[in-house]
C-alpha cells in the first residue's frame, strides 16, 4: 500500500526506521516545490523521533529541484549537535545525480549506489563518512 498525503495523493516522501536510532527517508517520485511540505513534515518527524542515522533514499527519485533541496539541508540542523549524527544518500542517479553533483551537495555527503549499503555504513563507523552537511549555514559554510 502507498501512503497517501491528507489531501489523498499518494506520497512522494516515505519514512522507514531500521533501528533506534536509524531511518531511511524515502522518495518516490519528483522532489520538488508541490512535495516540499511534505519533506518538511517527514524530516522534522525523523529527528523529532531521535532518528539520528539517516538514509536518504533517491532510487525512486526522478527529479530533485533547488527548493528540495534547500529543505533537505536545512532540515539537518538539529542533527548538528549530535556527535554520532550521520547522514547518507543512497541511489541518486540520471537526473537526481547529476543535480546533486552540479549543485555541489553531493560531495557534502558519503553517497550509496543502494539502500541496504547504505544503511550498513550508517550503522557502523560514522568517522569515515563525509559529514560536511553539519557545516551548511554556518558562516564559513560554501552553500551558505
Amino acid at each position: 500500500m502507498i501512503p497517501e498525503t491528507p489531501s489523498g495523493t499518494p506520497s512522494v516522501v516515505t519514512v522507514e526506521p531500521f533501528d533506534a536510532h536509524g531511518a531511511t527517508v524515502i522518495v518516490d517520485g519528483d522532489l520538488d516545490l508541490a512535495v516540499v511540505p511534505e519533506l518538511e513534515e517527514a524530516m522534522a518527524a525523523v529527528t523529532a523521533n531521535g532518528h539520528r542515522h539517516l538514509v536518504i533514499d533517491l532510487s525512486a527519485a526522478t527529479f530533485l529541484d533547488s527548493m528540495a533541496t534547500g529543505v533537505l539541508l536545512a532540515s539537518l540542523r538539529p542533527l548538528r549537535a549530535h556527535h554520532d549524527a550521520a547522514v547518507v544518500l543512497a541511489g541518486a542517479t540520471g537526473i537526481v545525480e547529476r543535480s546533486l553533483v552540479v549543485s555541489g551537495v553531493g560531495s557534502l555527503f558519503s553517497m550509496f549506489p543502494d539502500r541496504p549499503t547504505a544503511i550498513r555504513r550508517v550503522r557502523g563507523s560514522t568517522d569515515t563518512l563525509r559529514q560536511s552537511w553539519r557545516q551548511i549555514g554556518r558562516r564559513s559554510s560554501p552553500l551558505r
